[in-house]
């Protein structure tokens, strides 16, 4: 029988709620004036939840109105 392998990862978890006909691009930078990059599209239709991988010291996040 192989053994099952378990990852551990740092990550940082976003939620926020999207209601219905609001879009919003998730975008993340180094500091808090920028520069703002797209981080991924969103997956899940009422409540969205990405998770980014913790590489970094430091990093902030924004939720920009798509259109």
């Amino acid at each position: 029988m192989r053994p099952s392998v378990v990852g551990i990862e740092r990550a940082v978890q976003l939620t926020w709620p999207a209601p219905a006909g609001m879009n919003y691009a998730v975008e993340g930078g180094p500091t808090v004036q920028g520069p703002w990059l797209p981080v991924q599209d969103p997956v899940l239709p009422g409540l969205q939840q990405m998770t980014v991988p913790a590489t970094e010291a430091a990093r902030y996040f924004r939720l920009r109105q798509a259109p």
